[in-house]
């Protein structure tokens, strides 16, 4: 008893954080007005419901939640696992148990609940307006397209950061609470299965809400989105040739570009942005990450604030103007002063409601085409266009062509070139030190700066402890 009563909460809290905040998405994710039921018979009868059930999902993506954005989001989190935050504060314990290389089930940010919590809520969604049979054909089919799209994504940060992860694709907790974990490749069928069915039915060259009315910001899924995506999930399977044909269709769209005054490629709207999310926090009304990233006063490490690394500053090469544009210093007026690097690629970190909003956070640009496509050529032995398209974002950079020339080196270039393009984004660094097997090497040398030990487990985060007592049949991940 005591169990299924905390399964039920668990699930009921998924549903109730959802229609909290579908009365503010009308406004966050661009919605027609509408006037929704609150409740599982009624929301998916008219085009208003499903489509406020759909907003909210996005709205609550863009919240200052624990995974997508803000002080325990996926980039600030993995950038101190990895090697490219540091922290100075051990008020924060989870912040200070991954610098330091030292999580456990009981010390871990909570992603694995976060991120189930969305399966949750796009799997009650895709059931409710795939059954219902009184929406608009149009609205239904751009729904389900969304809804398959974010159900993937979640699904792709899941099996990245836990490994095997239990496949949940029905919204019956009695049957998602008793599943065990399904192996990788199972796992990555499903997002390949629900990506491809996304593309087919997302609007292509424009972003509309989910009534198919154009909006003017970068904020909702559309084509380009799926197959931006769909070039990561093929990279990271070293599915070569078909990373690069889905990274070609984003780079050969009008709607994007790399944009050349680096200042303003994380602004809103921004031409480079293929997909972002928009603020709805009273609090952040840009991004939260910001918050953490820019640091502002000589209590940054107080306030969470997280330096840069000096491994990340020192692998940027002579003359890169993202060391400039990306990276500011903050100086104390402590005697004797001390000087900090920090990540600033966003700079309105401004908490004040009542600050104009002009950035949103990023989620996927154009340069992570161009460095998909780099690689994806140069490991098909395509080493002229490999490298063109890596100097497409390093001299955006200011910097010279690469010297690069064999397949080889031209791989090792782009990683190095993603380790300066996207730092502090979305943990690139740790799963691009995952994916190419330099992880073990890497960390065995910067785990002991950071106060740790180093352990080859560690490459997968440990289950709470919370989920595994809802759960009988999920098994701990293995080491912890």
């Amino acid at each position: 008893m005591r169990l299924q009563k905390f399964v039920s909460i668990y699930h009921i809290s998924a549903v109730f954080s959802l229609l909290v905040l579908i009365s503010a998405c009308e406004k966050a994710v661009e919605v027609g007005p509408s006037s929704v039921a609150l409740n599982g018979d009624n929301v998916y009868t008219t085009d208003g419901g499903a489509q406020s059930v759909v907003a909210g999902l996005l709205t609550r993506m863009a919240g200052a939640n624990a995974f997508y954005n803000g002080s325990s989001s996926i980039s600030l989190t993995m950038g101190l696992a990895a090697d490219e935050l540091v922290n100075y504060s051990q008020s924060n314990q989870v912040n200070a148990a991954f610098y330091s290389n030292t999580w456990a089930p009981n010390l871990t940010p909570p992603f694995w609940s976060e991120i189930y919590r969305e399966l949750f809520i796009c799997n009650t969604a895709i059931k409710g307006i795939s059954g219902s049979s009184s929406l608009t054909p149009s609205v239904r089919t751009q729904l389900l397209g969304e809804l398959k799209f974010i159900r993937a994504f979640n699904f792709f940060y899941a099996v990245n950061l836990y490994g095997d992860v239990p496949l949940t694709l029905t919204d019956d907790y009695k049957v998602n609470n008793n599943i065990a974990r399904s192996p990788q490749q199972q796992v990555y069928d499903q997002i390949l299965k629900d990506l491809k069915e996304a593309m087919e039915v997302l609007s292509d060259g424009k972003y509309v809400n989910g009534s198919g009315a154009a909006v003017t910001e970068r904020i909702r899924p559309n084509r380009q989105v799926v197959a931006a995506f769909l070039a990561r999930v093929y990279l990271y399977l070293e599915d070569w040739k078909n990373a690069e044909h889905q990274a070609s269709s984003v780079i050969s769209n009008a709607n994007y570009t790399l944009v050349s005054a680096l200042s303003q490629v994380f602004l809103k709207g921004s031409r480079e942005a293929i997909w972002q999310l928009q603020p709805v926090s009273t609090t952040y009304v840009n991004t939260a990450d910001a918050a953490f990233l820019v640091l502002s006063s000589n209590a940054f490490a107080t306030a969470g604030q997280l330096p840069l690394s000096d491994r990340v500053t020192s692998s940027f090469e002579a003359g890169d103007q993202r060391l400039t544009s990306w990276v500011g210093q903050y100086t104390t007026t402590t005697t004797p002063a001390a000087t900090y690097n920090y990540a600033w690629k966003y700079k309105a970190n401004t908490l004040a409601s009542t600050a104009p909003s002009t950035e949103y956070p990023v989620v996927m640009r154009l340069a992570e085409q161009y460095l998909i496509r780099a690689e994806a050529r140069a490991r098909q032995n395509n080493t002229d266009d490999a490298r063109a398209d890596l100097d497409a974002v390093r001299e955006r950079a200011g910097l010279d062509k690469t010297p690069a020339s064999d397949p080889a080196s031209l791989v090792d270039a782009v990683i190095r070139e993603r380790r300066v393009e996207l730092f502090s984004e979305w943990g690139h660094r740790w799963f691009d030190l995952k994916r190419t097997g330099q992880l073990d090497d890497v960390m065995k040398i910067v785990t002991p700066t950071k106060g740790g030990t180093w352990s080859p487990f560690r490459k997968f985060l440990p289950v709470p402890e919370s989920d595994l007592l809802a759960n009988t049949s999920l098994l701990q991940t293995d080491g912890y």
